[in-house]
């Protein structure tokens, strides 16, 4: 078996050093860190945590449920949480809910019942039932919500600013000239979208501009949805200028629409997305989003959690980060339909 003496020679660091990150205490810097935690996972050292985790009765595992695994947003999001995870000696149970609230409850349980040491629950429903109840029977389970917020409850939450984001894409389109901007995002309980769409409306407002409540469409984070929903848009007497999709996967599905109805993007429709993903580099052409620090939101989800597990903190944190607007190549100016 590995001891933590081979792991400090092979990080070049003191004993002491390595016991101190892999017990996360006291001050070690960002540089010495990765050096441990680089040597730990290439001597497959495992020594130190499990006894660890033995002593204080934990199973150095992690629940982390999801909506939809298919939505790229939720693979990039899945891979920053593990990686993170990794890196504190924690492996992830992933669970995928596909939007089903009774399925995520069966989820919860069966976390419990493998005796995971915390849950985060990723873009949960607004009201949040299933957390409450959880909150409500296991009040001392570490939980942690990341990408959405839920009111009136004590559970510590990472997110982005989606009214600020949805202010930046429609402001963008407004500044181009457009007036017939479209809407298409996630449904109304979603957190995101609710706060998405009240960046647009704010745009439209601060600029005097009429809310078409026909071009105002709440559905699901998906490609179909923004195919079927931007096909009935596109095809009306006075059809959209812009689109402002509340979501890149909604966006690709916006691109499916217009090209079967011979509509040229950026020419004769405009796009932005939401979430920066993948997707926005590889459509053609390149999209312009809005950016959502994917990776750093998960870091940060996993040291909350971490922390919470090791120190029991009885304040709520709540950590907000700013999206930004990344123009690329599927904006112009308004395009007239006569």
């Amino acid at each position: 078996m590995v001891t933590i003496k081979e792991v400090a020679k092979e990080a070049n660091v003191a004993i002491s050093t390595v016991s101190r990150v892999l017990n996360n205490s006291g001050y070690t810097s960002e540089k010495t860190r990765e050096k441990v935690l680089q040597a730990v996972k290439k001597l497959d050292y495992k020594g130190s945590l499990l006894a660890a985790a033995m002593t204080k009765k934990q199973t150095l595992t992690l629940g982390l449920i999801i909506p939809d695994i298919k939505n790229i947003f939720y693979s990039d999001l899945t891979r920053a949480v593990e990686d993170e995870a990794s890196k504190h000696g924690f492996n992830i149970f992933l669970c995928n809910t596909d939007n089903n609230l009774q399925k995520e409850a069966e989820y919860i349980n069966l976390l419990i019942a493998k005796g995971v040491d915390g849950i985060i629950f990723s873009s949960p429903e607004i009201e949040a039932e299933n957390i409450k109840d959880a909150k409500e029977k296991y009040p001392d389970l570490p939980i942690v919500v990341l990408g959405s917020k839920i009111f009136n409850l004590h559970v510590h939450e990472v997110l982005v600013d989606n009214f600020d984001g949805g202010y930046k894409a429609t402001s963008h389109l407004i500044d181009l000239g457009h007036k017939d901007i479209a809407f298409i995002s996630g449904g109304k309980e979603s957190y995101a979208s609710v706060e998405r769409h009240k960046g647009y409306e704010y745009a439209l407002n601060e600029n005097g501009i009429s809310i078409n409540d026909e071009y105002v469409v709440f559905d699901k984070f998906y490609m179909e949805s923004g195919y079927k929903n931007a096909l009935k848009l596109l095809q009306k007497n006075r059809r959209p200028t812009a689109i402002f999709a509340g979501s890149d996967s909604i966006a690709v599905g916006v691109y499916r629409a217009a090209n079967e109805l011979n509509i040229n993007i950026p020419e004769q429709l405009s796009v932005v997305g939401f979430d920066d993903s993948q997707y926005a580099e590889i459509l053609s052409p390149m999209l312009t989003t809005i950016h959502t620090p994917i990776k750093e939101m998960g870091q940060r989800a996993i040291e909350i959690i971490v922390k919470l597990i090791k120190e029991k903190q009885l304040y709520k944190e709540s950590l907000v980060f700013y999206p930004t607007f990344m123009e690329r190549k599927s904006t112009a100016e308004p395009y007239s339909t006569g």
